[in-house]
């Protein structure tokens, strides 16, 4: 998988000095402890020393690569898209950054990344926990810390992102030809149709007529707006590609970035509240979330001298508002995939219909029931007000 003129090459990457290291041998090993859907992981070792003495030292990086068994070509661009990002903008833009918000990556290839490993610092997985009020503060800097450097790159590059990279930000989660999501729009309908608060005519007649059509407005939200200023934006801010610090000592880490877009900030600050929070503690934290990204946003700029590039208070609040059915909807799609047993998840449950046993899962489940019932209704609450407006 990887050669000795590599390695080395990756040593040299990785070293923070200028010292010229030599390389003495390599071993590579899967990481079984990592899990996700578009790789396979290993623990890449590398024992060198420093040219003008003879210590034997050792560092450990983690290495994702395409996944070797997957009966989804798709998964091959995917993994392509993130690769690329890592080589170039991601690399760019933490560079233009006094905050770090992401892992180094010290090499790429269409096939392979090697990241520095976060964990061997004590960074840990925010994993499936719901997220409180220490948590979000150091994930809501990192994300306006990286929001500022895409407002600071094209300020100094005088370059549009989504006009200069946008044949490599391709949407590949939300959009009527993705599958797993068209799928995930039927099984939340199918949901909302039996719950019991909804069962009245009026409630049905607007379920069979109107829901569906409002849901899939998601889908002009998934591209740059032509309303809001765009940045790049992460897209997947959910706890799994969440990594904090040990005892809360500083910004946290963002990984997974294949399904970057530009789009506006707002896009990924609905995200983030929506699928880390619970409804109501969304709604308790949320006015604060917004006012802390925006005094991040503010400072990062600020410390550059550029505070005039700051999206205005006005405009985040807006077009929040706006992107609020992006939160709601995605939050609830997702639900049917991640809150699941891991082996319902074969393609014929992720691509052609899953609603009986979505609504099967939750006779049996009452946890999965209420968490999915909350999406839910959050959906139809929110198809309801846009309905009327």
């Amino acid at each position: 998988m990887l050669c000795y003129r590599e390695c080395q090459k990756i040593l040299e990457n990785a070293q923070e000095s200028a010292v010229r290291v030599k390389l003495l041998d390599y071993h590579l090993v899967r990481d079984l402890s990592a899990i996700g859907y578009l790789g396979d992981y290993y623990a890449l070792t590398l024992r060198y020393c420093h040219e003008e003495e003879e210590i034997i030292r050792e560092i450990e990086l983690f290495v994702k690569a395409m996944p070797q068994q997957s009966a989804e070509l798709s998964k091959e661009s995917i993994f392509q898209k993130e690769s690329w990002l890592y080589d170039t903008l991601i690399k760019k833009l933490q560079a233009l950054s006094n905050v770090k918000w992401s892992p180094n990556c010290v090499y790429s290839r269409k096939d392979l990344m090697v990241l520095e490993n976060i964990k061997l610092k004590g960074f840990t997985s925010a994993g499936s926990a719901e997220l409180n009020e220490v948590f979000v503060k150091p994930l809501i800097k990192s994300i306006a810390a990286f929001h500022s450097a895409s407002l600071v790159y094209e300020h100094q590059t005088k370059t549009n992102i989504g006009h200069t990279y946008g044949d490599n930000l391709l949407e590949i989660t939300v959009d009527s030809e993705i599958a797993w999501f068209t799928t995930g729009l039927s099984a939340v309908l199918a949901v909302v149709r039996s719950l019991a608060k909804y069962q009245g005519n009026r409630e049905q007649s607007f379920i069979g007529d109107k829901l569906m059509g409002i849901m899939e407005t998601i889908y002009e939200q998934a591209a740059p707006s032509k309303k809001y200023r765009n940045v790049l934006c992460h897209r997947d801010i959910w706890a799994g590609n969440i990594f904090f610090p040990p005892e809360n000592s500083g910004p946290a880490l963002l990984i997974d970035f294949q399904t970057c877009r530009y789009a506006p900030p707002a896009s990924d600050l609905n995200f983030c509240l929506y699928m880390n929070l619970s409804s109501s503690k969304r709604k308790q934290m949320e006015k604060q979330g917004i006012d802390l990204y925006h005094t991040y946003l503010l400072q990062n700029l600020s410390d550059l001298g550029l505070e005039e590039l700051v999206i205005s208070k006005s405009e985040l609040l807006e077009s929040y508002e706006e992107f609020r059915l992006f939160g709601v909807v995605y939050r609830a799609v997702a639900a049917t995939v991640v809150k699941v047993p891991t082996d319902f998840i074969t393609n014929d449950f992720k691509y052609v219909d899953r609603s009986k046993v979505i609504l099967s899962y939750m006779k049996t489940n009452p946890e999965f029931a209420t968490y999915m019932e909350e999406c839910c209704v959050d959906v139809m609450e929110m198809a309801l007000a846009r309905a009327n407006m």
